[in-house]
């Protein structure tokens, strides 16, 4: 299973040959195509302050060929236990990035990324950068 990070959906809906290359090849291998709420919240509230009702509506239609997962008390757990080992380490990452990651490592995902910045010292994490 993949998880599609924000970046990667925004890639998608601007045409971006490569992603949408490597997104039909995870189709053709029946690869189950996921992201979570808080990729979903990011790119809803990107349309709506561009004010693009019609890409919302067809990121919408996307959504339903996608499985999205939330946040519970597993993630919770997991995410304040990144957080805390990122600090430790002198690394700070946004609290949507380590929720995202949390909800990837708890589901045995690997996330699709072109932040791999962002991501690169959560050693749990399985991390794809298709650009």
């Amino acid at each position: 299973m993949i998880f599609l990070d924000t970046n990667i959906i925004s890639y998608y809906f601007n045409a971006n040959n490569n992603v949408k290359e490597k997104l039909m090849e995870a189709v053709d291998d029946d690869v189950e195509i996921c992201t979570t709420i808080i990729n979903i919240y990011e790119i809803v509230k990107g349309f709506r302050w561009k004010n693009n009702r019609k890409k919302e509506d067809q990121f919408r239609e996307f959504l339903e060929d996608v499985v999205v997962f939330s946040i519970d008390d597993d993630v919770i757990n997991i995410a304040s236990d990144l957080y805390a080992q990122l600090r430790k380490k002198g690394k700070t990452i946004g609290d949507a990035d380590i929720f995202i990651a949390a909800i990837v490592i708890k589901n045995n995902g690997t996330l699709i990324s072109n932040n791999t910045k962002h991501y690169e010292d959560i050693e749990q994490l399985n991390l794809i950068n298709w650009l």
